[in-house]
């Protein structure tokens, strides 16, 4: 049994590696990969290393909202809207697709409400297909904070 836990061990961290956290502070441009971002407030953000390249963002003072950044691994993006709701909302509210065009890039973003331990959430998947590398961002956000519905909304977390 012993022998086992050596390999497993390596295995797991060359699968699933946190590589570093960040503190970036509000308004500040955040780069990753062919990317920049923007946060409304101060965020400590994950930079993970699996088998597809991922962050985490989370606020550094109080709760609100977190955000899941990928680079998608396959050539072409599923456009079935049914299986993007499914696998991201749980017993979604108004669910909504749209597209959204930013700084020349275009996005699908699905949205959808939830209400998940007593707290009523909006949540967003936006999926950059226009050009590799093709880009996926789930954001969810507490609806009482309209500081960030209005950050969100208004495409201001993008700054590409």
């Amino acid at each position: 049994m012993k022998g086992l836990w050596i390999p497993l061990f390596f295995f797991l961290g060359f699968t699933c590696t946190i590589l570093s956290q960040t503190l970036v502070e509000p308004n500040q441009n955040f780069l990753w990969e062919t990317f920049s971002f923007q946060f409304p407030e101060a965020v400590v953000i994950k930079t993970e290393s699996t088998n597809q390249k991922k962050l985490t963002v989370y606020p550094a003072k109080r709760d609100g909202f977190f955000m899941v950044i990928r680079i998608l691994p396959w050539s072409e993006p599923i456009t079935d809207k049914s299986l993007w709701v499914e696998s991201v909302f749980q017993k979604p509210i108004s669910p909504k697709q749209m597209e959204r065009v930013v700084f020349g890039k275009t996005f699908q973003v699905y949205q959808a409400d939830q209400i998940r331990n007593q707290n009523a959430l909006r949540n967003q998947v936006w999926v950059r297909m226009d050009a590799k590398p093709y880009l996926w961002i789930w954001l969810q956000w507490k609806s009482d904070r309209k500081d960030l519905t209005d950050f969100f909304e208004s495409n201001r977390f993008l700054s590409l």
